[in-house]
């Protein structure tokens, strides 16, 4: 396969340097595209801080792509910008601030290996969290690395994962870098990232989930991902941004009305926006509450009675958090 690796990049010269220095080295790479979010200073190679000639070799590699956006606009609208441009039949979406893993060559040599190593629509792959890593851990969270064992995808090597291993596994959180893409996949199933200031990474995850008809895991621990818990990072916002993840759960929510093949995942997908609606919640600012309160309502009602009648027949305790939702929405 050829690949390419898409990094959106704002205001992070030192962990964008870090990172192409290390895919200096890296052979698996056909195309690198660097989608700038209107960074100040730009990211260009001379602005990243890096040694005067590792800076020239990137100015002159042939894979690097340098994209700018004059405006800022998110991950999501950066993402899109560079998939409009890949050339290679599999991508990758990576952050700036995050690392390859040894592991990730293995893999990379293991799906070139296969048969059938064009007929899947894509990879995921596990990581390890600083967060786990900061106390000694090689994997993701708790959480995430029980959902993998639930769905039977902790195999020594790429494996075919089945519809009730794909509903165990959308339950992880929703990451845009833990997953291989077949590039053609995307683009005849119509699925972009929402170009939203935060959570523009939702669609990409269970949009593939929902619309892919194979998908291989790896246990292999491919990445690390780094994770600032206070600070200015968007992933920390607490203001009104926070209202458009709506866009994203009102596209998924369309998929699941009109594709009624796809009703296994309604039950997980119900988990995840109802402990996203606390998550957030918690975030936002007090006197916005409210306000998402009426949203969260609003969307509440676009679940079907079928389907709420489902998932009361099938988790009663998600269809009693959304109870509470609504109640607590009307007041």
């Amino acid at each position: 396969m050829s690949l390419c690796v898409v990094i959106p990049v704002w205001n992070d010269p030192a962990g964008l340097g870090r990172l192409l220095t290390q895919m200096l080295d890296m052979a698996e790479f056909d195309q690198i595209i660097i989608s700038d979010d209107a960074s100040s200073p730009p990211a260009r190679p001379d602005l990243l801080g890096l040694p005067e000639e590792t800076a020239r070799t990137l100015a002159n590699d042939p894979r690097l792509l340098w994209l700018r956006s004059e405006i800022q606009r998110g991950a999501g609208h950066a993402r899109n910008m560079a998939f409009d441009q890949i050339t290679t039949n599999h991508v990758i979406f990576f952050d700036s601030d995050d690392r390859f893993l040894p592991d990730f060559s293995q893999l990379v040599t293991e799906l070139n290996a296969r048969d059938d190593r064009l007929d899947y629509d894509f990879c995921i792959f596990r990581h390890v969290d600083s967060r786990n890593r900061s106390k000694g851990g090689l994997g993701p969270l708790g959480s995430d690395d029980g959902i993998w064992a639930g769905a039977g995808a902790m195999t020594a090597s790429p494996k075919l994962l089945p519809l009730q291993g794909a509903t165990q596994l959308v339950r992880i959180s929703a990451y845009p870098w833990n997953k291989i893409y077949r590039t053609a996949f995307l683009r005849e199933a119509g699925i972009r990232c929402t170009e939203i200031p935060v959570h523009n990474d939702l669609e990409l995850h269970w949009m593939s989930f929902l619309k892919a008809r194979r998908i291989l895991t790896s246990r292999r621990v491919c990445c690390e991902h780094f994770v600032e818990v206070e600070g200015k990072r968007l992933t920390n916002r607490s203001g009104r941004e926070r209202f458009e993840v709506f866009q994203a759960l009102d596209a998924l929510q369309q998929e699941l009305n009109e594709n009624l093949r796809r009703v296994d995942f309604l039950i997980p997908f119900a988990e995840f926006y109802t402990r996203l609606f606390s998550w957030i919640t918690d975030k936002l600012e007090p006197e916005l509450r409210d306000s998402f309160a009426a949203k969260v309502r609003a969307f509440l009602r676009k679940v079907t009675e079928a389907q709420y009648t489902l998932i009361a027949l099938r988790n009663p305790a998600v269809a009693a958090r959304i109870n509470r939702l609504l109640l607590a929405s009307s007041k």
